[in-house]
């Protein structure tokens, strides 16, 4: 590589493109693990307790699970899919009950079964947790449900319905993914960025049906062909940062939403 060239890798997700460079060619066993490191694999978003850098690397996974929950989203929904909150009745359970990850993602998994079966479908969701100030779980999810609902009445009537004999559990309630140009930035705002990293050790930091599609990732010379096919040297970017890796020297990430341009 031309010592003035930098590495890129992008990840293109559907409309919205991502470009990572990096000041110092990956090499190494370890800066290699830094730039290959596959966010998508849903099995590497666990916290690890016996890391060294505990801290620091639970933090790391944390942002690593909210990009991948964000392109998760972005690749597999779009506007005019369903957004559902689902929230417990505290008359119903015990506080410790409504503060137990393990409890809640029982009852949530039973209800995406339930779901399925009422409807007769195979629901497509990515779903994460976000905690009430009192330590209360409830759930946000993103899902394909192609029920239209058009008038107030009939997404009332529809929570209603789901709140008592579909959840069960408390309350539902039904948002219309409409027009809306980044579902996946739309998931990840209710994503605990603190208390995640206490609460989650060993833990999936959010919840999905399988066979979710995964973005493309490019990386050196195919990277430079995305960059020419989208022409994006002339697109103004929606979001860019830089920060410094061990490995890999200064990084700047730069970020282009075709559907803005």
């Amino acid at each position: 590589m031309n010592p003035l060239e930098k590495y890129r890798k992008i990840i293109v997700t559907n409309h919205v493109i991502e470009v990572y460079e990096y000041e110092k060619m990956p090499y190494g066993s370890e800066a290699q693990k830094n730039d290959a490191y596959d966010a998508l694999n849903l099995e590497d978003v666990k916290h690890n307790r016996d890391d060294d850098r505990a801290g620091e690397r639970r933090k790391q996974t944390v942002r690593d699970a909210r990009n991948t929950t964000r392109r998760l989203a972005l690749k597999n929904f779009e506007s005019g899919d369903k957004f559902l909150t689902l929230t417990f009745d505290p008359k119903k359970f015990t506080e410790e009950q409504l503060r137990d990850v393990a409890f809640t993602d029982d009852l949530f998994k039973k209800f995406i079964m339930r779901f399925n079966y009422r409807f007769k479908i195979k629901l497509k969701y990515i779903a994460v947790r976000e905690f009430h100030k009192s330590g209360r779980i409830h759930y946000h999810m993103i899902c394909d449900w192609k029920k239209e609902l058009i008038f107030e009445d009939e997404i009332r009537e529809n929570e209603s319905f789901l709140g008592e004999k579909v959840w069960k559990h408390g309350f539902v309630d039904i948002k219309q993914l409409n027009h809306v140009d980044n579902v996946g930035a739309y998931i990840i705002k209710y994503m605990t960025k603190n208390v995640a990293i206490e609460f989650f050790r060993g833990k999936k930091v959010y919840l999905c049906s399988k066979g979710l599609e995964r973005p493309f990732v490019y990386r050196g010379a195919e990277a430079q062909t995305i960059i020419d096919y989208y022409d994006l040297g002339t697109k103004k970017e929606v979001f860019t940062n830089s920060y410094e890796s061990e490995y890999l020297g200064n990084i700047t990430y730069t970020e282009y939403n075709l559907r803005r341009i």
